[in-house]
């Protein structure tokens, strides 16, 4: 039977990454790398985390990560070389996914790694004894859990030219590979700074969202951080539609709505668009046009931003997030299409809520994305 994931499992330096994101473009379906992710949840690399934390620390935020991934990703997911020696991060992987080892030869793999020594940062497992013992005792303790869980082993060739393993290995694959989510035109309303926008092109260009074409990106501030992200992106139409002066809400919305409908995307998404839209537009695109507050509405509906997270911390909420919902003619009132939330810290101040919230919101355009 097809799950959602193909979960890619295997020694590190075998090249899961590497392999699983030729085997995403070779059949269209979204990748992600657990390792990057839990990055992206960190916000800093996983050697200088594990530095300061230790590794204990690292397993459990990378369970978070794979949890979640678990249940709102499909498509090719690579996991790091220890993922699957976590209990609860092999039953929820499990779950959802089909185990696919990556065993290529591993002299060559170990050659790797060697070469690597004093290069690769992250703390050593087991710093006591050389290197190369530390790989082969590593190998010895996991090659048996990466076989014995895996419904089917691959055994790609380092050294062999990228498309034509990443093709064989997806054509063996062929009968367990998920629905790949059908193509998107996306358009983009931004007149921030675009931090949610930039975490939506790094997905793209990571392979999360593949099926998402940018192909129209609108602003209303020609100064937008936003608008320099677009034109460094190469988005294939861009649009600074500044409001003039004493241009009512409905006047400028007719500008939008001529410019959709030359353009006709499927899906709209206001990553930091600041502009209430008209009962005009909404009738028209609402039903397309995704919103992201930062609350978990109906909770600080009609607050802006930094406005929420500060009430967030005066009424000592225990979890905050994000809503995407579609707009309609009442602010912050359309159909709620996804939440996702995250804990309040003890030491959580506005600065770092917003960083947390921010990121919830890209990942929650990816999950629409990638399954709508």
């Amino acid at each position: 039977m097809k799950k959602q994931n193909i979960v890619l499992v295997g020694f590190k330096g075998c090249g899961k990454t590497r392999f699983g994101q030729a085997i995403a473009k070779a059949t269209n379906l979204p990748f992600a790398d657990l390792d990057l992710e839990v990055e992206f949840s960190l916000g800093e690399k996983i050697n200088s985390f594990v530095e300061k934390h230790g590794w204990q620390v690292f397993r459990e935020v990378e369970q978070r990560v794979t949890h979640d991934f678990c249940r709102n990703f499909s498509g090719i997911l690579a996991t790091g070389g220890g993922t699957i020696e976590n209990s609860k991060n092999f039953q929820n992987l499990k779950k959802t996914g089909t185990f696919v080892f990556l065993n290529p030869n591993f002299s060559e793999v170990k050659k790797y790694l060697l070469s690597q020594e004093g290069k690769d940062k992250t703390p050593r497992l087991n710093p006591d004894i050389p290197f190369s013992q530390e790989i082969d005792q590593m190998w010895e303790q996991r090659k048996g859990i990466y076989s014995a869980s895996s419904e089917t082993e691959l055994n790609p060739d380092l050294k062999g030219d990228l498309t034509k393993e990443a093709t064989k290995m997806a054509e063996t694959l062929k009968p367990l590979l998920p629905t790949v989510p059908p193509s998107k035109r996306v358009a983009i309303f931004s007149s921030s700074n675009g931090t949610t926008f930039q975490g939506l092109l790094d997905a793209k260009e990571r392979g999360r969202i593949p099926n998402a074409e940018l192909c129209l990106f609108i602003t209303d501030k020609k100064d937008s951080g936003s608008l320099q992200q677009a034109k460094k992106a190469k988005i294939t139409s861009i649009e600074v539609l500044e409001p003039k002066k004493d241009q009512n809400r409905e006047d400028y919305d007719r500008q939008l709505i001529n410019v959709l409908r030359e353009h006709n995307p499927d899906l709209i998404l206001l990553a930091g668009w600041m502009r209430i839209l008209s009962p005009l537009y909404c009738e028209q695109f609402g039903q397309i046009t995704l919103n992201v507050h930062p609350s978990l509405l109906p909770q600080f509906a009609g607050l802006k931003g930094d406005e929420v997270h500060q009430k967030v911390l005066e009424y000592e909420e225990r979890y905050t997030g994000c809503t995407i919902h579609r707009v309609s003619k009442d602010v912050d009132e359309g159909e709620t299409v996804l939440q996702r939330k995250v804990l309040v810290e003890e030491n959580d101040s506005v600065d770092t809520l917003r960083k947390k919230v921010q990121k919830q919101e890209i990942l929650g355009f990816c999950e629409i994305l990638e399954k709508r």
